[in-house]
């Protein structure tokens, strides 16, 4: 059995984990961009995400990433995303964790000081963020193009029953659902219930829609269920 050592900063965002990999990642090509990296690292390195992602070491919702140079002088800095459900084209999370990391710890110096440009799989990613006292206050992410993919689609979700969503696209391809007749809203269900049937809904909603990115095919498949719901606090726009 091969051994190999790798080198971490475990943080969160707001609770979600964020394991960045500073050091000790596989060597992938330098000039390739980070879209042809991601699909290298599947093809040839998987059980690097497996083995900093699964148990012992991780836990079913780690998340990371995996910090390489960027392919081209237009970034700072070139991200892979890794998590249980695999290497992923973007994470909103995962990108404010490693900002966080990558400025605190001094592993990158920004072209222009307060915004760090990110190369992701899913494509340039900028980054405003605001120090004080040497720690990263605040973040501010501008994210790729987002767009809807696929909407009303109908599938039968076991112990709800007819339920309509939405698939849109922000670096990963999620099924929106909103209330609506077999779904009342959050309030009506256990956290351990939405554990339950996400999976499922993203099983079934990704038979019915199986979406591929309009410019890129190698960004596909639905990875993520948004359960929302009306808010709760008056400064906030949804839940």
């Amino acid at each position: 059995m091969s051994r190999s050592t790798y080198f971490c900063v475990d943080a969160h965002t707001c609770g979600n984990p964020v394991r960045v990999v500073v050091g000790g990642g596989p060597v992938l090509p330098a000039t390739a961009p980070m879209a042809e990296k991601r699909q290298i690292f599947i093809k040839q390195h998987d059980e690097v995400r497996r083995s900093l992602m699964f148990e012992p070491r991780g836990h079913d919702v780690m998340s990371g990433t995996i910090l390489y140079p960027p392919s081209t002088s237009d970034f700072d800095i070139g991200v892979l995303f890794i998590e249980v459900s695999g290497c992923l084209p973007m994470c909103g999370h995962g990108t404010i964790g490693t900002v966080t990391v990558a400025i605190e710890e001094g592993l990158v110096t920004p072209k222009v000081p307060g915004t760090l440009v990110i190369e992701a799989p899913a494509g340039r990613i900028s980054v405003d963020y605001v120090l004080s006292g040497g720690k990263v206050d605040h973040v501010r992410l501008f994210n790729v193009a987002s767009y809807l993919h696929a909407s009303d689609v109908q599938i039968d979700v076991p112990g709800l029953g007819e339920i309509r969503l939405d698939i849109s696209y922000g670096g990963n391809f999620y099924a929106i659902i909103e209330p609506q007749p077999n779904w009342p809203g959050l309030d009506g269900m256990k956290a351990s219930e939405i554990l339950q049937l996400s999976p499922i809904v993203r099983a079934l909603a990704q038979g019915a829609v199986a979406p591929v990115h309009a410019e890129d095919p190698r960004i596909s498949g639905v990875t993520h269920v948004m359960w929302c719901d009306a808010p709760k606090h008056r400064q906030a726009h949804a839940r």
